[in-house]
């Protein structure tokens, strides 16, 4: 067996080979799942079916969205949709400074190329529809139900396999919405972090609780966990 300071520690290395007795690092992509606060306008360069699909799923967390297409679309009305053809147009003059985002979905791989070549240099990040290597951010499949968003990615290897896990978490999210509802407004309350730790556990692991959220019984559920923080509680 393996101990856990030999596992911990490979995990973390970084590949390396040997060639003429000299120490090569391998190049490898790491990528770091996040959340992004999106501050300032997305920017998505193509339409049709992909580009639409595209507004659909940033709509959900900014409506600062402008769609550049050569044709007319049919998109809600808090998009900017400005008809041009960007063969004889410079793109760049559609990004400003301030954006948070660029999306490029064009049918024309050269455009795209130059699209995430701009968007680098100016550190803006920038998702190539269906080519993560010109990508600075890929989106993850997501299953999102008001303020609890959970988020699956295969690193761009397999976005099928993200679907289809995306659909299975879609009809498992009710009972945790329940629970985010009922442990959000404890954890405002607590302070420090051991104290927040020893009240939530309380309460997450009491099987009444578990019971009446279970059972979509919020309310009795609300009534039990404000008697397990007014007991354990230090304020």
């Amino acid at each position: 067996m393996f101990s856990t300071r030999k596992i911990k520690k490979k995990s973390f290395e970084i590949p390396k080979k040997e060639h003429k007795d000299k120490e090569i690092l391998i190049e490898s992509t790491f990528q770091l799942p996040t959340v992004l606060n999106l501050s300032g306008p997305i920017i998505i360069f193509g339409g049709g079916l992909v580009g639409r699909r595209k507004v659909k799923f940033l709509s959900k967390f900014t409506k600062d969205i402008s769609v550049i297409s050569k044709e007319s679309l049919n998109l809600p009305n808090f998009v900017k949709l400005h008809l041009t053809n960007l063969e004889s147009e410079k793109f760049s003059k559609y990004i400003p400074k301030n954006t948070s985002l660029v999306v490029g979905a064009l049918s024309d791989s050269q455009l795209n190329s130059k699209i995430s070549d701009y968007c680098r240099t100016h550190n803006i990040l920038v998702n190539i529809v269906d080519n993560p290597e010109l990508s600075s951010i890929i989106f993850p499949a997501l299953s999102k139900n008001g303020d609890l968003n959970i988020t699956i990615s295969t690193g761009g290897k397999c976005p099928f396999l993200s679907k289809k896990l995306r659909e299975y978490l879609d009809t498992i999210i009710d009972p945790w919405i329940n629970w985010l509802d009922l442990l959000s407004p404890f954890r405002k309350k607590l302070v420090g972090i051991e104290e927040k730790k020893d009240i939530l556990s309380k309460i997450y692991e009491n099987a009444e609780i578990q019971s009446h959220i279970l059972n979509k019984e919020l309310d009795l559920a609300k009534i039990k966990a404000m008697e397990i923080y007014n007991v354990f509680s230090k304020h």
